[in-house]
């Protein structure tokens, strides 16, 4: 079944009501890993020191949880996107969403494409492969036993930079060592950070003063 923690009244979160205060907390396990994830609901869950960013509204959607994102980063350096493309319109168009029930994080082509081709040209020492399902970017790592790449960040508007584990953006797709780059172009504006990219991270929402948080902690 599904468990529906969305922001509208019919969500396990809008039906408990004042029970939970609004809020809760998950950290989704990694792939392959034997450690357990955590569901906490009620404002005890709301760790400190975790990096807050302000949820947006958006009346069209209003079980989405908005966020705003300012930039994309590989390697610590912003790639060359407008911010605008990320950007929750008045008509209630575009925007960044926080998606569990989607696996890969999608953005608009042209910041999809300005994210990879900056992966791209910081792994140039790696052998690329073709392209693997939705997958365009992807390698033969076969034969490495470690490898170093570049780090992948979003940038947040307000200040707050999430960078991800190298395990959250370069995945294996298969058992012979062909791991590809685990984001996506989106077919419109909308763009969705998926559960690859929330993985190993305690992210938790408070919806009753409009906030999400990354971290501390992990699992």
């Amino acid at each position: 079944g599904l468990l529906g923690l969305g922001g509208g009244s019919l969500s396990l979160v809008g039906q408990l009501g004042g029970q939970t205060g609004g809020a809760f907390s998950y950290c989704l396990v990694s792939r392959g890993s034997d450690a357990s994830g955590s569901l906490e609901f009620g404002r005890g869950a709301m760790p400190v020191g975790a990096a807050w960013v302000p949820l947006l509204r958006n009346p069209r959607a209003p079980s989405f949880y908005y966020v705003g994102l300012s930039g994309l980063g590989v390697g610590g350096i912003r790639v060359p996107v407008s911010e605008d493309i990320f950007q929750l319109t008045e008509l209630g168009y575009g925007g960044v969403v926080m998606d569990t029930g989607t696996a890969v994080s999608r953005f608009p082509t042209l910041a999809y494409k300005a994210l990879r081709d900056a992966f791209i040209a910081q792994t140039a020492n790696l052998p690329r492969i073709s392209t693997v399902s939705i997958f365009d970017t992807c390698y033969n790592l076969s034969d490495f036993v470690t490898i170093r790449v570049p780090t992948v960040s979003f940038y947040f508007s307000g200040g707050p930079i999430l960078t991800l584990p190298a395990s959250n953006f370069l995945i294996p797709v298969d058992d012979v060592g062909t791991f590809c780059l685990a984001f996506a172009s989106s077919t419109s504006g909308l763009s969705i950070i998926g559960n690859i990219q929330q993985e190993g991270i305690q992210i938790s929402f408070d919806g009753a003063n409009g906030f999400v948080g990354f971290g501390p902690n992990v699992c």
